[in-house]
């Protein structure tokens, strides 16, 4: 053990002293115990050496001193020197805990102040985070106003929000309020995941975090704090109600808040700037082609949330909503004169089906083909329709669903985004590429079309075929009948001799020698 360490250890235990026989002798100036209550923070932001603090009795002492009203200041500094040993110890939250202190901090917790939000509501993120009794914090909301203070705190962030962004400058706020906002809003999250009730209990957080969002500029990283917050704790509070359903949904602007939860979506879901395995952490651009300094981890990371929520509302969502999710979400008309998901789109729903299929976004990937899925009314066959076969498949067989034999048929025009229709236009159903697209992009490759090939290239692409179908059927991928095999035992294809054999014979040859070819 170093001298440093045992000096410190020596400092550390003297302020206590120095702050415990104060209680008693009465001695210390408020300036003096707030000078130390400073030193016993900067010490306490390491554990090492400061045992006084990081033990039961240090915590109890701590929290004494917090919530006497004799300083506000020192009382502030003692939250402080408490919120670092929280963070830094988990057994420290325990002795918190047991000392009954989250009662106190629970009503204290309706301050107005900016810097007591702050303070007390990072102790009870903490406190409720890593407390290893959910009926504790049930006790805590329905006894101690937790959840009540918690709502009023975010009212009053969000007419502080709304009044700075009549102003056009997110400088309106002060960087405290910011603070105090963003740990509030984490407390909220956790309370989610928390409480027996949470619809009933946290419903009429909904339209103050709705007015929140709305109130938030789009940042150059969308799902910066507090945005993504806002989203972790909406996605997790079930719109039951009729009074949440119509704060998603106000009846004189129903699509308002979806619309604002789409622009953020657009703006964060970039794709790699370059193919290499280092781009998924680098600028990438949106589809408006604008500079984004979002990245791939960024949307892994933070995305999950507003696509969840946008699952959790589409079923609940009036016909102008789903019109828009379908609009904005799904490929349009347009994109099918290419695969669908090309890189050569950057649409948003391109941009989403190649990160539905990116090996990068290990967390969001199967929530983004859950969501296309469902506003596909969770039908195999509109999937299939609506994104290709090709970029379904997948998903529908991790989910045991069926896929119908007419999602393969060659279709007209599917339900698209845009509510074009083109039924006179087949498209093909692994690419959702239109046909007539794929032929024209087939042939300025330079690759022979049926007719170009010799008859010796037609049978190995009926065999390479054959065979495709056989081992997608064993495989499980697909149970359709073998379209080669079909048309063998349907008669359509002929025999045609090999080059070596006579032009004049009989056809008396032994089976074998010939060829299959296909008839016209």
């Amino acid at each position: 053990m170093s001298n440093t360490t045992n000096v410190k250890r020596a400092a550390v235990a003297s302020l206590m002293d120095q702050l415990r026989a104060d209680v008693t002798e009465q001695k210390l100036t408020p300036q003096e115990e707030l000078e130390i209550l400073e030193k016993l923070k900067v010490y306490g932001r390491t554990v090492t050496g400061s045992d006084a603090i990081y033990s039961s009795e240090g915590i109890v002492f701590l929290a004494e001193v917090a919530f006497r009203p004799k300083n506000p200041d020192s009382s502030r500094e003692a939250l402080r020197c408490l919120a670092n040993a929280l963070y830094l110890d988990r057994q420290m939250v325990q002795y918190f805990i047991d000392a009954g202190y989250v009662e106190k901090t629970s009503e204290a917790y309706k301050s107005e102040n900016v810097d007591d939000e702050f303070l007390l509501g990072r102790i009870l993120f903490f406190s409720t985070t890593f407390a290893k009794d959910d009926h504790l914090i049930n006790k805590w909301a329905n006894e101690h106003h937790l959840v009540e203070n918690n709502i009023a705190a975010i009212s009053r962030h969000a007419i502080a929000y709304t009044a700075a962004a009549s102003t056009a400058s997110s400088l309106a706020v002060p960087m405290m309020q910011t603070m105090a906002l963003q740990d509030t809003l984490k407390l909220l999250y956790t309370l989610t995941t928390k409480l027996s009730d949470v619809s009933t209990m946290l419903g009429p957080t909904i339209p103050h975090l709705l007015t929140l969002l709305s109130a938030l500029p789009i940042q150059s990283s969308p799902l910066q704090a507090p945005t993504h917050h806002i989203l972790d704790a909406l996605s997790n509070i079930p719109p039951t109600t009729p009074d949440s359903q119509t704060s998603f949904f106000p009846p004189s602007n129903p699509t308002l808040h979806v619309s604002k939860i789409l622009k953020i979506l657009d703006k964060s879901a970039v794709i790699p700037s370059s193919s290499s395995s280092s781009s998924s952490s680098t600028t990438s651009r949106s589809g408006s082609g604008t500079s984004n300094s979002t990245t791939v981890d960024d949307f892994d990371t933070h995305a999950a949330s507003l696509l969840k929520l946008l699952i959790e509302i589409y079923p609940l969502s009036p016909a102008p909503v789903k019109t828009l999710l379908h609009e904005t979400l799904l490929p349009s008309e347009k994109e099918r004169s290419s695969p669908l998901g090309s890189t050569n789109s950057t649409t948003l729903p391109a941009r989403l089906l190649r990160l539905a299929s990116s090996p990068t976004t290990t967390n969001t990937r199967l929530i983004l083909q859950t969501l296309l899925f469902v506003i596909s009314d969770e039908d195999p066959v509109k999937f299939v329709k609506n994104v290709g076969y090709g970029h379904a498949s997948g998903y529908l067989m991790m989910r045991g669903i069926p896929i119908p034999s007419e999602a393969l048929e060659e279709i007209g025009a599917a339900e698209s985004g845009d509510g074009v229709s083109s039924r006179n236009k087949r498209i093909n159903p692994i690419t959702g590429q239109y046909l007539d697209d794929e032929l024209r992009d087939i042939e300025a490759s330079g690759l022979k079309g049926l007719e170009d090939m010799t008859d010796e290239e037609k049978e190995r692409e009926a065999e390479k075929l054959f065979v495709l179908f056989e081992r997608l059927n064993r495989t499980g991928v697909i149970n359709v009948e073998n379209p080669v095999r079909t048309a063998m035992q349907e008669g359509r294809f002929e025999e045609i001799k090999s080059d070596n054999e006579d032009s004049d014979d009989d056809g008396d040859n032994e089976a074998g020698k010939g060829k299959g070819k296909a008839k016209a």
